[in-house]
């Protein structure tokens, strides 16, 4: 009786970032309808656009995009947050939102997603998973990028993307970005 009483309150005690974490997925066909424009440069201002897409729910993301490059923010913030690579670049269509489950409702929390850079002859050489952090509704979270993760090895990126995500729920925005050796080059930080 006393094992199973230790165990119920190191249950008590354990954190909320160590709450099991379960993926869903959204697609979106951003050329044809699947987001909606907000903003567009005028005649003779360059290629720009920001877009606002369907992500998981009722949470949305931002794709903005100028000059060959894109950028995302996912959920609810006040302003763009992911900076731009420098090399031309490009977001997959495909999104994973990690969520955790509150109330048997499910939220998201941070956002997986994979990113394209072209090589100075043109070719799309390099794959990074971007993780973020999802801005809430409530302004209790805000959105940030958390890490950026080397792709090229497949599935184990995906296993590493997921357990820097599943951090998101005690993730400080603004104090840290995690950048694997192999994708140092490319990361727009400081």
């Amino acid at each position: 009786m006393k094992h199973v009483a230790a165990i119920a309150v190191a249950l008590l005690a354990t954190p909320a970032a160590a709450q099991q974490l379960t993926s869903d997925y959204t697609k979106v066909d951003q050329q044809n309808g699947g987001c909606h424009v907000i903003a567009r440069a005028a005649e003779g201002d360059g290629e720009w656009a920001d877009l606002v897409c369907p992500g998981y729910g009722h949470y949305p993301y931002v794709l903005s995009y100028g000059d060959g490059r894109e950028q995302a923010t996912y959920g609810f913030a006040a302003s763009s947050v992911m900076p731009s690579f420098s090399p031309f670049n490009y977001a997959n269509d495909t999104v994973e939102w990690r969520l955790v489950t509150e109330n048997e409702a499910k939220r998201p929390v941070a956002a997986i997603q994979r990113w394209f850079l072209a090589d100075q002859d043109g070719k799309w050489a390099t794959q990074i998973l971007v993780v973020s952090k999802v801005g809430q509704p409530d302004g209790s979270g805000e959105a940030c990028v958390m890490g950026y993760v080397a792709a090229a090895d497949g599935a184990p990126a995906n296993e590493r993307a997921r357990k820097l995500a599943d951090r998101a729920l005690d993730w400080q925005c603004g104090t840290e970005v995690v950048v694997e050796d192999a994708v140092r080059e490319f990361a727009p930080i400081e």
